[in-house]
């Protein structure tokens, strides 16, 4: 009786020895190291660009829309007053590279960017991730806008380039950050509104909170840097010189899958990066002037790759 009861404590102990060993393999082993996904929904953020480049091989459409100023009760606080618009497509050539074409409404403003990003954060190593982008615009309003100080005319100079470096942490899977550094260059300006200043700088932060699966809080803020000799336009009557005024949005997001939707109030009815920034001339410290005015973004990807 006592050697089978040693024979089947033997057996037991043999049986259970690679468990053992296995578990403790487990839990020394180092988890592989992935890159953070979903820092941001999509590409867009109110009127900023994200870190979020188009997927490989799948193609993004969105309609961007601001309405008019809030100022009257009659056309709804903006919803009847002339608004903005703008169509872009996108499509993401490589995991790491997306380029895009768009048209919009004010100043009949056609565009083509592009988006590469130089760093992803990882889950173990990268912190952050480092993303370039940029876009090269052409505007189609009458030709007689751009008689240089000769009347003459030149193709170029309907075109302006813009050029960002955003950094950007998921902190967690509710809470993430962006800063970036703006560069604008307009080949030719109203030297009676921005006193020849065809290279622009500027800084841009936004944030957002998700509050559940589908919903989030956005915030963001952008302010022009190299403007502090413009003069200020209070009253802002047209044709006076102004100094580009800091934009401030804030916002709701509600994500399905491949569908996004963005509702927000800001004080820039500008859409293209260039002209949300530069040719902002609402204040919205002035109670005295309208400033704000009501916005949404609608973006859809498709799939046409892995």
């Amino acid at each position: 009786m006592k050697t089978q009861i040693i024979k089947t404590l033997s057996v037991l102990i043999l049986l259970f020895v690679p468990v053992v060993i296995f578990a403790q393999d487990g839990s020394d082993a180092k988890p592989p190291v992935e890159v953070v996904k979903a820092t941001f929904e999509n590409s867009m953020f109110i009127n900023n660009q994200t870190v979020q480049t188009h997927d490989k091989g799948y193609m993004d459409m969105a309609i961007q829309h601001r309405f008019g100023l809030a100022d009257k009760a009659s056309d709804i606080y903006g919803i009847y007053a002339p608004s903005n618009i703008r169509l872009y497509f996108g499509y993401g050539i490589t995991k790491k590279l997306s380029v895009g074409i768009a048209a919009t409404k004010n100043k009949q403003l056609y565009d083509f960017s592009w988006k590469y990003a130089i760093l992803n954060q990882k889950t173990s190593g990268m912190p952050v991730s480092l993303v370039y982008y940029g876009n090269i615009a052409r505007t189609a309003v009458d030709k007689k806008s751009f008689l240089n100080q000769e009347n003459k005319y030149k193709a170029t100079n309907r075109l302006s380039y813009y050029n960002e470096i955003m950094i950007s942490r998921k902190f967690n899977s509710q809470f993430s950050l962006q800063a970036s550094f703006n560069y604008v260059h307009y080949n030719m300006v109203d030297s009676a509104l921005l006193y020849n200043h065809h290279d622009l700088y500027g800084f841009s932060a936004l944030a957002r909170y998700k509050f559940s699966p589908q919903g989030s809080f956005m915030i963001e803020f952008d302010q022009p840097l190299n403007v502090s000799d413009i003069d200020m336009n209070p009253t802002n009557i047209k044709g006076l010189p102004h100094r580009p005024l800091p934009n401030i949005g804030i916002g709701v997001e509600f994500s399905t899958g491949y569908h996004q939707f963005q509702i927000f109030v800001c004080n820039s009815n500008g859409i293209l990066s260039q002209e949300a920034k530069y040719f902002n001339t609402n204040d919205f410290t002035n109670f005295g002037i309208p400033a704000w005015l009501l916005g949404f973004n609608i973006t859809r990807q498709f799939g046409f790759g892995e």
